[in-house]
C-alpha cells in the first residue's frame, strides 16, 4: 500500500484527492493546507489534516506527495519530500520559473526519488493511440491546436503578478503545449502574442497565439484563451505526417475523438475512444512506477520542456 499525502485543497486539489482515494494500493494519510477551513470542506476520513507544511512532512511516513498549490509554490514541497525519500506528484506547470524546474529535477535525483509532472493528455487513449503509431506515420510536418478554456469568473490568484505567475492562460495551454511536444518532438523556438481582451488585466493575456518550430523541422500553431462563453469548451488538433494526418477532438482536456487519413488511400479510421481519463491513467502509472521502480513517462525533465 502506498501512503500518500496531498499538498493543497483548492479546487484541482480536492479532484485530486478523490482520484487517489479511489485508485488501488493507495491510502491517502495526510493533507495540508494553509487554510484550516479547507477541514471543514472536505471528508477527512482517516487523514491527518496539517496547516503546516513542514509538521506534516516530519510526522508522517509518507511514500509519495502530490503537490496541487499555485506553481511559484511547488519548490519547497519538493524539497521536504525528496530529501526525505519521498515520491512527487506535481501538478502542472511544473514551476513559475526555469530556476525552479532545475532545483526540482536535482533535488530529486540526489535524493532517488520519483519525480512526476502531471501532464495528462499523455495518457489520453487518443493521444497514446496516435503517439504508438508514429513510426507507420512517418515524419511530422505541421499541426494546428485549438485549445479554448471556459471564461473563468474568478481568477483569483492567477493575474495576481506579485506571486510570480504567468497567467491562467499558461495554467491551461501548457496542456496543449506539452501535447505537441509528446506527439512532435522537442521544440528550437517560440514565438507567441497575447492580448487582455476581456479581463484587461495586463500583463496576463486571456487570449494567447503561440508558433513553434520544433528541432525536426516541423512547426505548430496553438490558439487558446479563458474567455468562452459557453460552459462547454471543445479542443481540436490536426497533426500532419508524412504519411497520414491524425485529427483529435472533443470536450476540453477530454478529447476521445480520433481520426486517421492516409496520403495515399482513401481509408478513413474513425476510433471513440471513450473513457479516456487521463488523470486516472498518470496516477496509476506514477504508483506503478513506484511499485515497480520503473522510468516515468513524463518526469521533471520532460515536464520542464512545456
Amino acid at each position: 500500500m502506498i501512503k500518500v499525502g496531498i499538498v493543497g485543497l483548492g479546487w484541482w486539489g480536492k479532484q485530486l484527492l478523490d482520484y487517489f482515494r479511489s485508485t488501488e494500493r493507495v491510502k491517502v494519510t495526510s493533507l495540508w493546507s494553509r487554510n484550516p477551513k479547507r477541514a471543514e470542506e472536505i471528508e477527512l476520513r482517516d487523514a491527518n489534516f496539517y496547516t503546516d507544511m513542514e509538521e506534516m512532512f516530519k510526522k508522517e511516513k509518507l511514500d509519495a506527495v502530490v503537490i496541487a498549490t499555485a506553481p511559484m509554490t511547488h519548490l519547497l514541497p519538493t524539497k521536504l519530500a525528496a530529501e526525505r525519500g519521498i515520491h512527487v506528484f506535481c501538478e502542472k506547470p511544473m514551476a513559475a520559473t526555469l530556476g525552479d524546474c532545475d532545483e526540482m529535477i536535482e533535488v530529486t535525483k540526489k535524493n532517488n526519488v520519483k519525480l512526476m509532472i502531471a501532464f495528462k493528455h499523455r495518457f489520453s487513449k487518443a493521444f497514446r493511440y496516435v503517439k504508438q503509431n508514429v513510426p507507420a506515420f512517418g515524419k511530422p510536418l505541421w499541426a494546428v491546436y485549438t485549445y479554448p478554456l471556459w471564461k473563468v469568473d474568478d481568477p483569483g490568484w492567477k493575474f495576481r503578478q506579485e506571486n510570480g505567475t504567468r497567467g491562467i492562460v499558461i495554467e491551461n495551454v501548457v496542456h496543449a503545449i506539452d501535447g505537441l511536444i509528446y506527439l512532435m518532438g522537442d521544440v528550437e523556438r517560440v514565438y507567441a502574442e497575447g492580448n487582455s481582451v476581456v479581463f484587461k488585466r495586463p500583463p496576463f493575456s486571456d487570449s494567447v497565439t503561440f508558433t513553434l518550430r520544433f528541432k525536426n523541422g516541423a512547426i505548430a500553431a496553438i490558439g487558446g484563451g479563458c474567455t468562452s462563453e459557453q460552459r462547454i469548451s471543445r479542443e481540436y488538433l490536426d497533426v500532419h505526417y508524412e504519411k497520414a494526418l491524425a485529427q483529435i477532438w472533443g470536450r476540453l482536456d477530454y478529447p476521445f475523438h480520433l481520426r486517421l487519413l492516409w496520403r495515399d488511400e482513401e481509408t478513413v479510421e474513425e476510433h471513440k475512444l471513450e473513457g479516456s481519463d487521463g488523470v486516472k491513467e498518470e496516477i496509476r502509472h506514477f504508483i506503478k512506477c513506484i511499485q515497480e521502480n520503473e522510468e516515468l513517462l513524463c518526469d521533471g525533465i520532460e515536464g520542464r520542456k512545456s
